[in-house]
């Protein structure tokens, strides 16, 4: 990853676009989940949470969906 820095281009604009590279290639991601190790079952329980949050919020917004026709 890199980031040319043009002639006549402040600083603040080329950070912002590093910025925004490193969150497209999920770099600040990668970093936090490499921080310390996690057993496999804490990633398999929060793996679990996360597709009850999901599912849950799924549920609420077809709910809404169909009490905001009546």
């Amino acid at each position: 990853m890199s980031i040319v820095v043009h002639k006549n281009e402040p600083v603040d604009d080329a950070l912002r676009r590093l910025h925004a590279e490193a969150i497209r290639e999920n770099i600040f991601n990668t970093v936090n989940d490499k921080r310390y190790f996690i057993k496999p079952s804490e990633k398999k329980s929060e793996k679990k949470r996360a597709w009850k949050k999901r599912k849950r919020r799924s549920r609420s917004a077809k709910r809404k969906k169909r009490n905001k026709g009546n």
